[in-house]
This record gives structure tokens, C-alpha cells and sequence, in this order.
């Protein structure tokens, strides 16, 4: 199991490492990493809880202004509350920042402008459920994209985890129907989820291979931020409503998707991947589908059968994806200890 080395590499003097010995790529776990693993893997789970309450906390909040207003609502507070949290947790690097500002901001514009208007605009014509379950998608979507941006051919493991999970989003997007899958009547609402699945794994993939020397707090907050100013620069054109303060129940959704689903679920998830790598981290999204059906079904909402089944294939996907590889490339622990 690999994790990517974010945070600057020093020498023995406590000195920043010279770039002929820092290395930037995955590196082997080590000790502490190995430690961290169970509160790790809490955080990445709960990570999960907070974003399927998003997919319900976000279709009431559609119904009260416009999707992009929506997101831009959400990630403008967030932003603002990541700049004292930052501050408070380990300063504001600045150097890094701009080291690595071009990837930043196409993190940002993936990861929380693509990702979060394809949520937003999906979640207007399909249901919290769906959604939560199309998005399961997304582990072997990052599993064979780290593969391939990392030069590395994807594994039997990779692939037929791909196709396990794309199965069952067309499962779940025909309600079993091969009539319906057969003839491609796709909802609109489930083709944006899907385009936000893709969006999220381009996001963690390029934490993962394109940053350097930067901690996960300040690619959260940094990536959270500009993210903000990206929607609410394009809802200032595109949303008419957003000049107009929300709601009292339009602010308690923002604020708690805000609050959940940004800055916690952010700090968490980026500070997941440099410990246990993107496609580990990402097998934990396969529990968003499954919390959201519970919270569905507290909301009255009914499971059907077909979206268990689909569930069923998602996780059977993300596991071959993201388990397997990890079993075959795992070193022995004598071969270890001598690296």
C-alpha cells in the first residue's frame, strides 16, 4: 500500500531535502502512517456519511434556489470558514501554494466546481439515492486513473472493477429494465451524477500524482476556496437568484453542507489520500450509496430492488478495483524491511 509524500521532505539538519533526494511519488508506508490507519479509515468512512447526507441535504435545497446558486452558497461559506481553520491548524504555507498553484486551481475547478454544480443539477431530476449510487462508480474510475496517470498499464483487477461497477450504475440509472438500457433512455439528472463521479476522481488522482511538497490542510483549503470563488464568480452570469440571500432553511442547508460536506469531509479526505493512497481512499466512497439508501429509507423513501442489486455490483467493482491490486503488488514483510 502506497501513500503519497505531500509535505516537504528534510534531511537529517531538519533542512528541506535537495530535489535529487526528495521524493514527491507514493513511498512505502511507514511506521506512523501504519498507525494512523484506523482513525484514518474512521475519517475516510464518516468522510462517506457526510457526503450521502449532502445528496439529501442538497435536493431539498435545489427546490429553494438554483443548483449553481446552491454550490456556490455552500462552498463560499465553506471557503471562508477553511481561512482561520488553516490558520489555526499550521499557517497558511505560501511558498507551496504557489509552487503548486496550476494544479490548485484545477483541482478546484474539477473537484469542487465540476464535481458540485454535476451534483447540484443532477440531484434536480433524480433521487438521493440514485445519485448516491451512480457515484459509486467513482473508486474504479480512480482505481484505473491513477493507473494510467501514473504510466502504469491497469491490472485484470482494475478493469474488471470497472466494468463490475459500470454495470451497476446501469443497473441502477434503467431500474433493471434492458428495455430501457437497451434503447439508452438515461435520465438527464443521472448522466450529470455520472460527469460528477468523473470529476471527483480526476480531483483525487491529481492530489495524488501532481502535488508536491504541500499538506493536505493547505490543498483542502486552498482547493475549497478557490472553488468558491470559481462558482460564485459563475453564478453571478449563470444563476439569477444568487444575489438574493437564501432562505432560513435555504442557509441551515448550505451551512450544514458547508460545514459537513466541505471543510470536514475535505480536510479528511485529502489528508485519507496521503496516507493510504487515491484508489484505498476511494474505496470508502462504496459507503455513500449504502448510507444514503439508509437515510433514504428513514426519509420514506422506498428501496427498490434494483437499486440494491446495483449496489451490490458497485461494491463487488470497488473491491476486486482496489483490494486485489493491493493483495498481488503488497511487498512480503522480509522484502520490506530490507528498503
Amino acid at each position: 500500500m502506497d501513500v503519497v509524500a505531500t509535505g516537504g521532505a528534510k534531511n537529517h539538519s531538519g533542512l528541506p531535502a535537495s530535489p535529487s533526494t526528495r521524493n514527491d511519488r507514493a513511498t512505502p508506508m511507514n511506521a506512523t502512517s501504519t498507525a494512523n490507519l484506523p482513525a484514518t479509515y474512521v475519517r475516510l468512512v464518516l468522510t462517506a456519511f457526510f457526503w450521502a447526507g449532502v445528496f439529501h441535504v442538497g435536493q431539498i435545497a435545489v427546490q429553494l434556489m438554483s443548483p449553481f446558486a446552491t454550490a456556490a452558497w455552500r462552498f463560499l461559506i465553506a471557503g471562508l470558514v477553511f481561512v482561520p481553520v488553516v490558520k489555526a491548524l499550521e499557517g497558511w504555507d505560501w511558498d507551496s501554494l504557489r509552487r503548486n498553484a496550476p494544479v490548485l486551481v484545477a483541482m478546484s475547478f474539477v473537484g469542487v466546481l465540476g464535481f458540485n454544480v454535476s451534483l447540484f443539477y443532477g440531484l434536480q431530476h433524480t433521487s438521493p439515492v440514485n445519485a448516491a449510487l451512480i457515484v459509486g462508480v467513482n473508486p474504479p474510475l480512480t482505481a484505473v486513473l491513477s493507473a494510467l496517470v501514473g504510466r502504469q498499464r491497469p491490472t485484470p483487477g482494475q478493469v474488471l472493477g470497472l466494468l463490475l461497477g459500470m454495470a451497476g450504475v446501469a443497473v441502477v440509472v434503467s431500474h433493471g429494465s434492458w428495455r430501457a438500457l437497451a434503447s439508452l433512455q438515461l435520465q438527464g439528472g443521472d448522466a450529470w451524477v455520472l460527469c460528477g463521479a468523473l470529476c471527483w476522481a480526476l480531483y483525487t488522482v491529481t492530489a495524488q500524482r501532481f502535488l508536491k511538497g504541500i499538506s493536505p490542510v493547505q490543498v483542502a483549503g486552498s482547493t475549497v476556496f478557490g472553488g468558491g470563488v470559481m462558482l460564485a464568480v459563475a453564478a453571478l452570469f449563470i444563476a439569477p437568484d444568487f444575489p438574493t440571500l437564501p432562505t432560513p432553511a435555504g442557509w441551515l442547508a448550505v451551512a450544514s453542507m458547508a460545514l459537513f460536506g466541505s471543510v470536514i469531509a475535505y480536510l479528511w479526505w485529502n489528508g485519507g489520500v496521503k496516507v493510504v493512497g487515491a484508489t484505498q481512499a476511494a474505496i470508502c466512497m462504496n459507503f455513500v450509496p449504502l448510507f444514503s439508501a439508509l437515510i433514504g429509507v428513514l426519509r420514506g423513501h422506498p428501496l427498490l430492488g434494483s437499486q440494491m442489486a446495483g449496489a451490490a455490483l458497485i461494491i463487488a467493482g470497488v473491491l476486486v478495483a482496489a483490494l486485489l491490486p493491493a493483495r498481488v503488488a503488497r511487498p512480503s514483510p522480509a522484502l520490506a524491511a530490507t528498503r
